[in-house]
């Protein structure tokens, strides 16, 4: 998938290291509760299906696209902060209950960007390749850059206070369009990946 240029190792190495650095900040947890056990990794799960789903998207996406050009190089090292500073975030959701609602406001605007970031080097591929990609191939682009950038929409939504405020069955608005955007994400690619 990945050709081993530099951007593209260390794409592979960003994304490596925030999925194992997440990984480890469960272990640093002080749970009390079992409810804590269960939304730690509740937490974890949605941001390592997210981190996955995003650098698969982003190593198809930089496998196909000019890595020379200075935009795309800078978008891809602003997708890559974001990719390294979410573990960083998501522990700061599980530590502490009297942060949450700065740092899920903080983890939203992350995701939102991560995803921002993806839609944008996929609208560069179709740029560059657009005469060169079949009318299959361009339309699952199109959807997919599509797909991204609504979710990203849906992550800086989800900001909005009254969706912290809100609880439904004992969760956070907040945390539960996450997940309704994660779904939402995981259908459309899979629907897009089966046509």
């Amino acid at each position: 998938m990945l050709h081993d240029t530099p951007i593209e190792k260390l794409t592979t190495a960003v994304f490596g290291f925030a999925l194992a650095v997440g990984a480890l900040s469960l272990t640093k947890a002080n749970p009390e509760t079992i409810a804590d056990v269960v939304g730690g990794l509740v937490l974890f799960s949605l941001s390592f299906i997210i981190l996955v789903v995003i650098w698969w998207g982003t190593s198809d996406i930089m496998s196909k696209i000019n890595q020379g050009n200075p935009v795309t190089i800078l978008l891809n090292i602003v997708l890559l902060f974001f990719v390294a500073i979410e573990p960083y975030l998501l522990n700061i959701l599980n530590a502490s209950a009297e942060l949450f609602p700065l740092s899920s406001s903080l983890y939203a605007i992350d995701m939102a960007f991560l995803m921002a970031m993806s839609a944008a080097l996929c609208h560069i591929l179709i740029k560059e390749n657009k005469a060169s990609l079949t009318a299959q191939q361009l339309h699952h682009f199109i959807i997919g850059r599509n797909n991204q950038f609504v979710c990203s929409g849906l992550f800086f939504i989800s900001c909005l206070p009254w969706f912290l405020e809100w609880t439904l069955g004992g969760m956070s608005v907040r945390v539960l369009i996450w997940f309704a955007t994660l779904a939402f994400s995981l259908i459309i690619s899979s629907r897009n990946r089966n046509k």
